[in-house]
């Protein structure tokens, strides 16, 4: 399969005419660990993709009984930031919220004020990013513990981490499947249950996640000033897709004789 998703990358890459210094993608097989990279190190603004991981810091407290989903967080004037979600359009300054709600807003609709309040509690960005460290073996820059950074390397290490600790981290999973329907990587996609989390800042647009396919698979795609890159996600997704699904109706008519 590696082959084939390599060939779909390297047409996609001429057709628009990508480099490794606004593209990178990653596809990982869950059950082979077939692993594809294209521009593994380029760090991309990342944008809404860090949500997942402040998400799982909150999931991993709510097990080790540091916090409880019903614990309610204070809206201040300071986290007010602009998008989507019920928390930046309904709710007032003074608020107070139930980290359960905060939580589904973050990742169903990306709610920015949402993620500023949570990201806040945890003490603000130098610390929680130093606590991302765990979810990747991949040598870090300076630069990821100040800024809000992502690269196809650490994106995959933090969905096999989300994946191998499902029982911690269910009701994220649950909430990433409910995500963004009809758009990115499952823009073409129907037939099975996608957990992602696309990101949109300033010409960065990227969208990884999880592909419940007959076989499951892993899928991250980053860019950053490409023109229709929301369209570019959403066709290479369904391109890798479409093959995998082929591929596995093959071998399994294959295997019955």
């Amino acid at each position: 399969m590696t082959y084939q998703v390599e060939k779909i990358i390297k047409q996609k890459i001429k057709e628009n005419k990508l480099s490794k210094e606004n593209f990178a993608f990653f596809y990982y097989n869950l059950e082979n660990k077939e692993t594809y990279f294209y521009s593994k190190e380029k760090w991309f603004i990342g944008a809404s993709t860090t949500k997942v991981q402040i998400a799982m810091i909150y999931y991993e407290m709510i097990k080790d009984k540091k916090v409880n989903e019903k614990d309610m967080y204070l809206y201040k004037e300071n986290h007010y930031e602009a998008g989507n979600g019920i928390i930046t359009n309904e709710y007032k300054v003074g608020d107070k919220i139930p980290l359960k709600k905060l939580l589904y807003e973050m990742i169903v609709n990306s709610d920015n004020t949402a993620t500023n309040i949570l990201a806040e509690a945890l003490g603000g960005r130098k610390i929680y990013r130093k606590y991302f460290e765990k979810y990747t073996k991949t040598t870090l820059p300076d630069e990821f513990y100040t800024e809000n950074i992502i690269s196809a390397s650490y994106g995959l290490d933090v969905l096999k981490y989300l994946y191998k600790n499902s029982n911690i981290y269910k009701e994220l999973i649950e909430n990433m499947k409910k995500s963004s329907f009809g758009k990115y990587l499952k823009k073409y996609i129907s037939s099975c249950e996608i957990a992602h989390k696309y990101g949109s800042y300033k010409g960065n647009i990227h969208d990884y996640g999880i592909v419940y396919g007959k076989k499951t698979y892993f899928i991250g795609i980053f860019t950053k000033n490409i023109e229709n890159a929301e369209e570019l996600i959403a066709t290479i997704s369904k391109e890798i897709f479409e093959k995998a699904q082929s591929l596995q109706i093959r071998y399994t008519k294959k295997s019955k004789f």
